[in-house]
């Protein structure tokens, strides 16, 4: 049985993961990180805090979904006690990446924007579409709930970026993020972003390839984070069995 952490449990991911790993049954939550007063899972009695220094439960994985702040305290932990660590937190800046990356030189480490097996595929798809298409222009439009903090969704920069790479482009010198005002007609081999937010929308990501005379679109819905939880949970169960190194979700299912 493995023993995993979960950095967040208080949130929409934590319900999902505790359900998760009840339906599971080969892992078991043993504590959480969640800040005070925020509600825990209904039935979870495991020890949890805002501090991962207090906690006395040493889990074999933690699975993070909560905000960049939590992750970085939580990272020194887990390098000190060789704890492995799952990263579904999105919104880090490029130094914070750079401090993630050199925890994953002492313990294995799995980061992904999306652990659904479904827009894994649709990376893969963008891909090659984008090289194919050549001369199309991309739009990448996502949605979410209304509590979502970062825009554009880390999945969709993902996206963005597995477009660039189709073309052997550079993705921080073609990727528009945001369009406000007389912006001028679009430039060519250009990513354009829109980003939606309102209600309980789990998660929708639609890229469209617009070239002359006809478009294609990739999408996919997610419905449920139970199909998140799942993927990370897999995650974590690679993660315990991995020597230190960056991981990405593509290798926990194989695909690289």
């Amino acid at each position: 049985m493995l023993q995993v952490g979960v950095a967040g449990l208080s949130g929409r991911m934590g319900q999902a993961l505790w359900d998760a790993a009840a339906l599971r049954g080969d892992c078991q939550i043993v504590c959480g990180i969640a800040m005070p007063g925020t509600k825990l899972p209904s039935g979870c009695e495991v020890p949890c805090t805002d501090d991962p220094q207090s906690l006395t439960v040493i889990p074999r994985v933690f699975v993070d979904f909560s905000r960049p702040e939590c992750t970085l305290r939580l990272l020194p932990w887990c390098v000190e006690r060789k704890v492995g660590l799952v990263i579904g937190t999105t919104g880090f800046t490029p130094e914070q990446h750079a401090q993630i990356e050199s925890a994953a030189a002492q313990i294995p480490l799995v980061m992904a924007a999306n652990f659904s097996v479904g827009v894994n595929i649709l990376l893969s798809l963008v891909k090659k579409t984008a090289a194919v298409m050549d001369a199309a222009d991309i739009e990448i439009v996502e949605a979410h709930h209304r509590h979502k903090v970062d825009a554009p969704s880390g999945t969709a920069l993902s996206l963005g970026r597995a477009a660039a790479a189709g073309r052997g482009a550079d993705f921080d010198e073609v990727a528009v993020l945001s369009r406000e005002g007389i912006v001028g007609e679009r430039k060519a081999g250009s990513i354009g972003f829109a980003a939606v937010r309102g209600g309980d929308i789990v998660g929708e990501h639609n890229v469209m390839f617009c070239a002359e005379g006809e478009r294609v679109e990739l999408k996919h819905v997610a419905t449920s984070r139970l199909t998140f939880a799942g993927g990370a949970l897999r995650a974590a169960q690679f993660v315990a069995e991995q020597k230190p190194g960056l991981y990405s979700f593509a290798a926990v299912l194989g695909l690289e």
